[in-house]
């Protein structure tokens, strides 16, 4: 299974039992600067150019509405804010997705490789 599904999956699964956090979870590039840099943002889009070295792992944030690009192949793990595990898989270089806001979450780089994504988000 690939991460943009196990992102959907796990995350609608667990936005239910953890709506009050998710309200309260930051934005990506606040939360992690390290990982996400703002390439640019107006009033309606933010550009964020997101990279994780293998083992890192980012704080708990959240997504509004977004596209997403892979730079390269990622494999990662995804981890709700209960600190349960929703997924983890494998996601390939060229492959894009349109995700509906997500909930707080953390990503964790389990592979061998640095993981690279280009994120457009809707403000």
């Amino acid at each position: 299974m690939n991460i943009h599904r196990i992102a959907l999956v796990g995350l609608a699964a667990a936005c239910a039992q953890a709506a009050a956090i998710a309200q309260t979870a930051p934005p990506a590039a606040q939360a992690s600067p390290g990982v996400y840099k703002v390439l640019a943002e107006n009033d309606q889009f933010r550009i964020e150019l997101a990279t994780w070295k293998p083992g890192e792992k980012d704080n708990m944030h959240s997504h509004p509405a977004s596209a997403v690009y892979r730079l390269s192949d990622c494999t990662a793990r995804l981890t709700g804010p209960d600190g349960k595990v929703l997924g983890e898989g494998e996601a390939k270089a060229g492959s894009a997705a349109l995700q509906p806001p997500i909930a707080a979450h953390s990503l964790e780089n389990i592979g061998k490789t640095e993981c690279q994504i280009l994120i457009v988000e809707r403000k």
